[in-house]
């Protein structure tokens, strides 16, 4: 199912000058003054755009929803990580931009040959978390990727597939090193064949047979000799496709395993005196924690979530601890921390803070990803004490 898209909302958010330059070449904006139509006033420019040929709208909503689609502060990230070759003043220009909208349309006319895979890495980052696992004890190696090895990925993935679940009669694999050195490999292997009603090219309405893809992601460190894995289906399904990988990638054939399961230490979250230490250089301005869930056992099991307000900068979780539990049958030394948001503020290049959720509960998942601001937390996790297994991290990829 398609993405909900509102046209006249995305021309609101849209500065005047870049849709000025997009129908600088349409017809029937011609004689449209630009100097009267006011900041975020869509109604002027909407009755143009409808005075266009059919053929222009579509391609327009074409550039419109790619745009759409990396418009917030997590596509801008995946702009500047796919446009890293083309040099830092391409992320100092956006950047400047006050507006993701401005951003991502900006993107979309400078340098319209990154923009899908700006969109690949931003579909990734919103794939569902469980469905991520992690393999440790894979080789340590810089990879080499070449159309051989993806021709070999792909052949493994459809023998996996086909025989059991009479799908993946094509694969296509895409291949990209993410920052940090981490190579990714995105399969698109078919999916049952399925229907779908629209409108063709003439305005002919039908119904169409078609045949989608699925996916599955491999993200592999070769730092540590880790790999994740996105996929439906499983543990069992993750851990072939694993092996597959390590086959077909790597060209080794050995036993896999998880992670460990005792990563994390989240009682001490607990401590009223805890700190949550950093290096100057990484620009966090302070940590805190956001919430709790605490696992009450006994003859009366209970379990208790505690939060405070993320939107307001003042706040302790365990001045509210100490309030709610004042209660001599409200001990918190009985409780067991089973997951914790934490909370971090950066300071952006301009002086402002941004802040930073990220989750984690027993044993040892967290959601923290691969942006350059998650690997410098992610980090800090052995060093609070939080983590007691530097390579035992059940990452989100």
């Amino acid at each position: 199912m398609s993405a909900f898209f509102d046209l006249p909302s995305f021309i609101r958010r849209v500065s005047n000058p870049l849709l000025q330059r997009f129908f600088s070449d349409t017809e029937a904006f011609a004689d449209f003054d630009w100097a009267t139509a006011g900041a975020r006033k869509s109604g002027p420019i909407l009755q143009c755009f409808n005075l266009a040929t059919p053929d222009q709208r579509r391609k327009s909503f074409e550039v419109f929803r790619r745009a759409e689609s990396l418009a917030t502060s997590m596509g801008t990230q995946m702009l500047i990580e796919a446009s890293r070759e083309k040099g830092a003043a391409v992320a100092t220009k956006l950047a400047a931009m006050k507006s993701a909208h401005d951003r991502a349309f900006w993107m979309c006319l400078e340098y319209p040959d990154i923009i899908d895979n700006a969109r690949t890495l931003a579909r990734i980052e919103a794939l569902p978390k469980r469905m991520w696992e992690s393999r440790q004890g894979l080789p340590v190696q810089q990879l080499v990727v070449t159309d051989a090895v993806r021709a070999e990925l792909q052949r493994q993935i459809k023998e996996m597939y086909q025989p059991e679940q009479c799908r993946a009669d094509h694969c296509e694999v895409e291949y990209m090193r993410r920052e940090g050195g981490i190579d990714c490999f995105f399969a698109y292997p078919a999916d049952y064949w399925d229907e779908r009603e629209g409108y063709d090219a003439a305005g002919q309405f039908e119904r169409t047979s078609w045949n989608p893809a699925f996916k599955i992601v491999f993200a592999y460190h070769s730092a540590d000799g880790s790999l994740d894995v996105y996929a439906q289906g499983g543990t069992k399904i993750r851990s072939r496709l694993a092996h597959i990988f390590a086959r077909a990638v790597l060209g080794a054939d050995q036993e896999l395993k998880l992670p460990e399961l005792d990563g994390f230490d989240l009682d001490i979250l607990k401590d009223p005196n805890l700190t949550f230490p950093t290096n100057p250089a990484d620009r966090i301005a302070f940590v805190r924690i956001q919430s709790l869930k605490l696992r009450f056992h006994g003859s009366k099991p209970a379990t208790i979530d505690v939060s405070i307000d993320a939107r307001r900068r003042q706040g302790s979780i365990h001045e509210v601890l100490a309030d709610k539990f004042r209660d001599e049958h409200a001990r918190l030394a009985t409780a067991t921390v089973s997951g914790a948001v934490l909370q971090a503020f950066f300071l952006t290049p301009s002086g402002k803070e941004r802040s930073i959720s990220f989750r984690l509960s027993m044993p040892s998942f967290c959601d923290l990803e691969d942006s350059p601001e998650d690997q410098i937390l992610r980090a800090y996790l052995p060093l609070w004490g939080i983590q007691k297994h530097a390579n035992s991290l059940a990452t989100a990829a």
